[in-house]
């Protein structure tokens, strides 16, 4: 009885090693047992998975994803940037239009200031316009990024869950057996 345990547990070990072709992702590259594969590896093992075309589609869509969010945050941060040297030059051109006006009398310093808010007016709207297309555009490439990291993940999950080649499909269950209970190691 006890040599049937050890068998099978030595059987069990032996076959987790045999399998010995994790795979892994790094971005959208593939790595088994931690060595990344060359392009053609890679794109080899895809086909024989049946999962290339997916896999490209997900590829080309995290990019799409990743290229939204970058360019979305640059023209949010550019966009308040100009916004904020709007707000500047309205208010000190105000404060000048205010202070040269007031040379002239009160009229002239009222028509001096509203002048000189009114400088900075296209850079503020300029500035609005560009960061709210930045923030509209980090909208839709995070999701993008997300969704299709997952499906990458997805295909690298289904290899290693035993439906690519050489992926684990054994199994061990303890059940009853003809003589008491045992251990069943299915292939």
């Amino acid at each position: 009885m006890m040599k049937r345990v050890l068998i099978s547990f030595l059987l069990l070990l032996m076959s987790f090693g045999a399998w010995g072709q994790y795979l892994q992702r790094s971005g959208t590259h593939l790595k088994i047992d931690g060595e990344k594969l060359s392009p053609e590896a890679q794109t080899a093992l895809l086909a024989d998975m049946g999962a290339l075309d997916s896999w490209n589609a997900a590829k080309a869509g995290r990019g799409t994803g990743i290229g939204l969010t970058i360019g979305g945050g640059v023209a949010a941060l550019g966009g308040g940037t100009l916004f904020l040297v709007g707000a500047t030059a309205s208010m000190l051109g105000a404060v000048v239009g205010g202070t040269v006006g007031a040379i002239g009398g009160q009229e002239s310093a009222q028509q001096g200031a509203d002048q000189g808010a009114k400088a900075g007016q296209p850079y503020m709207t300029a500035g609005l316009i560009t960061a709210g297309a930045g923030v509209v555009a980090m909208g839709v490439g995070i999701p993008l990024m997300a969704v299709n990291g997952k499906k990458l993940g997805g295909i690298v999950k289904s290899y290693n869950a035993g439906l690519g080649p050489g992926g684990p499909s054994a199994q061990l269950s303890l059940g009853p057996a003809p003589s008491g209970l045992g251990l069943t190691l299915t292939f």
